[in-house]
């Protein structure tokens, strides 16, 4: 039995993974650019919580854009940082409440569809 299962596991971790692409520059700006127009018509708690994604979105990219460490490790682990941003949205839906999930929910979204694909442009340049 022990032995099935690691035939298994060598099975699942010898997967060829297809390559995907993200999302273009242009695309995530239009998504996010509707989103937050959509949004803000919405109703005004809506309001709130894009305002402070944009400023929590803001306040990310100022420290990586001012930081050389920082901007080393974003470029480096560009889509480790969308996964912990999805992840710290998922614990503050759990724990913290819908303002501070909302918040950074919209963050998580405007660093992936705006800001990553502009670290991944520069870093092929």
């Amino acid at each position: 039995m022990k032995f099935l299962f690691l035939i298994n596991l060598k099975k699942l971790l010898t997967i060829k993974v297809p390559k995907t692409r993200g999302t273009s520059l242009r695309k995530g700006i239009l998504f996010y650019g509707l989103l937050t127009i959509i949004g803000l018509l919405l109703g005004a708690a809506i309001a709130t919580y894009i305002f402070f994604g944009i400023i929590i979105l803001a306040g990310m990219i100022a420290l990586i854009e001012s930081n050389r460490y920082l901007k080393y490790l974003a470029v480096k682990s560009n889509k480790l940082i969308d996964i912990l941003l999805f992840a710290l949205s998922l614990y503050a839906t759990i724990s913290l409440g819908i303002t501070i999930t909302a918040s950074i929910t919209f963050a998580g979204l405007g660093y992936t569809l705006v800001y990553a694909p502009i670290l991944r442009r520069n870093k092929s340049e």
